[in-house]
């Protein structure tokens, strides 16, 4: 008998009797830190850790249920060992008597701890602010030491160890799992795709559909604020969600995992499950999305513990990891470098901004979530003049929605002057024209010369400093925007940034001229 098996597949089975995600997460969960054995009729539960041992009485009944199924005996006692603690080799003497109450025998659950963590059991082996269970009018307490038969009687009803274990368990998972993080209504369906980034949505897709391959794991991806990562990690989760139910799914944001990480160590000491083994919570997950996390720099402490998860994570096997960052795994203050090399051995990719094109296909989808009609030529004005990135072209809208609400409609004119200070146009004084010219002047030459194929070392080099520049100065062009303004495609863009970048990175006189054409630009 394969007891192994039994129990993965009793743990699978019971998890189904859970309609709620979460409910069977948590039983998911405390199933792969059990072991079981068998030795004459006693049944002994074995834990890996105390999170597992404090949870485990709320869905004894029908972990035992199902045992007795799998394995076709009927006739079994119980015995729980404390975390760490093996199960006896050899099967223990059987009382020759009939079971009293201080011998086990069949169909008795034998208590064998008093306490948890210090703490004296309570009746029926609950913690009134754990457990949400309450006992049954006429039910005997059950105390520590006792063995209570587990059968239900003529009437049905049950036990109170049975009514403890059927009870919800939603009021021991912590807070930040219980609350849904990830917003619903954002879906692959309105997400609108620029053509430069038709990749990485198609990537996104493929994971979503096949969570945990390891073609894709981890997956990276990072751009500037705005861009719409948090929109595609939010797709990502509601499409496994809907096709993959059975998978466990856990968003956070850095600065929530910081957040939670402070309050496990406050109450480090009470006995509270989000304390127990906080490592151990994210690691189970099946998808695991962690956004913003470049902002790991403000907490050292969470950083580390957030290495540590992670460490552990990537080599969980069928478990997918997906991260999102400003900045690409290379650029991350404060991170281990080998860590950020293990990122970058997945799936990396970046979100570039929108086309203009693509930014007035963003501006007609977010008249329609946020229902505003405008003229052809606001839409035209908001696409053309807000480039960064897609938050400032929904501030927009929304702004002038507010307008509408009050006056009844809006004019081009008024629309302009609106959006004035959003847009900001008077203060954007550096254009690509006289970054080129800036640096033609530097290098020697010619601006023309720069625009075009020629390759020769000192116009391809003043060539790839004016994109460099251009892209750092002027964050509302996209790489595309850029290629248009050089005569270049997207790819040669990315890749004399990308080489410009490690030259600044690597070499110090680079970096100083580099520094010195930024604040010239900026004073002209």
């Amino acid at each position: 008998m394969d007891l192994d098996l039994i129990w993965d597949q009793t743990v699978k089975n019971v998890s189904k009797l859970y309609s709620d995600d979460k409910e069977a997460m948590l039983v998911r969960m405390i199933g792969s830190q059990v072991k079981i054995s068998i030795t004459g009729n006693i049944l002994t539960f074995a834990f890996t850790s105390q999170y597992a041992s404090t949870l485990f009485p709320e869905y004894l009944s029908a972990f035992f249920k199902e045992i007795k199924k799998q394995t076709g005996l009927s006739s079994l006692s119980i015995s729980m060992l404390p975390p760490g603690m093996q199960p006896p080799s050899a099967p223990p003497a059987q009382p020759a008597q009939a079971p009293s109450a201080t011998q086990p025998g069949n169909g008795y659950y034998n208590i064998g701890r008093t306490s948890v963590n210090g703490k004296s059991l309570q009746p029926g082996y609950t913690d009134p602010s754990i457990y949400s269970a309450q006992q049954p009018a006429g039910v005997t307490p059950i105390q520590p030491g006792m063995r209570i038969p587990i059968a239900q009687t003529q009437r049905g009803a049950a036990t109170y160890v049975q009514q403890a274990a059927m009870q919800p368990a939603k009021s021991v998972m912590p807070k930040f799992m219980r609350d849904e993080h990830v917003n619903p209504e954002k879906t692959f369906d309105n997400y609108v795709t620029d053509p430069e980034n038709e990749l990485i949505v198609a990537i996104a897709k493929q994971i979503a559909a096949d969570p945990g391959s390891p073609s894709y794991n981890p997956f990276y991806i990072y751009g500037g604020s705005g861009l719409g990562k948090t929109h595609l990690l939010f797709a990502i989760a509601n499409q496994i969600k809907q096709t993959h139910p059975e998978k466990s799914v856990l968003y956070t944001r850095a600065e929530e995992f910081i957040h939670n990480y402070v309050q496990s160590m406050a109450t480090r000491n009470s006995y509270d499950p989000q304390q127990i083994n906080f490592q151990e919570l994210f690691t189970s997950q099946d998808v695991f999305i962690v956004d913003d996390i470049q902002n790991f720099i403000k907490g050292e402490k969470a950083r580390d513990t957030f290495f540590e998860i992670i460490a552990s994570f990537i080599e969980k096997p069928n478990s997918q990891l997906i991260l999102a960052s400003d900045v690409p795994p290379g650029y991350l203050k404060g991170f281990n470098q080998r860590l950020t090399s293990r990122f970058g051995s997945g799936v990396c990719r970046e979100i570039v901004p929108p086309s203009s094109e693509t930014r007035t296909a963003i501006a007609i989808s977010k008249c329609r979530e946020f229902h505003v009609e405008l003229d052809d030529k606001i839409i035209q004005y908001i696409a053309t003049h807000i480039r960064s990135n897609v938050r400032e072209i929904e501030g927009a809208i929304k702004t002038l929605k507010s307008h509408i609400m009050a006056y009844k409609e809006i004019t081009y004119d008024e629309a302009v002057k609106t959006l004035n200070s959003l847009v900001n146009t008077t203060n954007q004084t550096t254009t690509v024209d006289s970054v080129k010219e800036r640096v033609a002047q530097e290098f020697k030459v010619t601006v023309a010369e720069m625009e075009s194929a020629l390759r020769k070392k000192n116009i391809s080099n003043a060539r790839s400093l004016a994109m460099t520049l251009a892209n750092t100065l002027i964050p509302s062009l996209s790489l595309n925007d850029l290629g248009r303004a050089f005569n270049k495609d997207h790819s040669s863009v990315h890749q004399a940034i990308k080489r410009t970048r490690a030259r600044i990175a690597t070499e110090p006189e680079y970096a100083n001229l580099f520094q010195s054409l930024v604040n010239s630009l900026k004073k002209e």
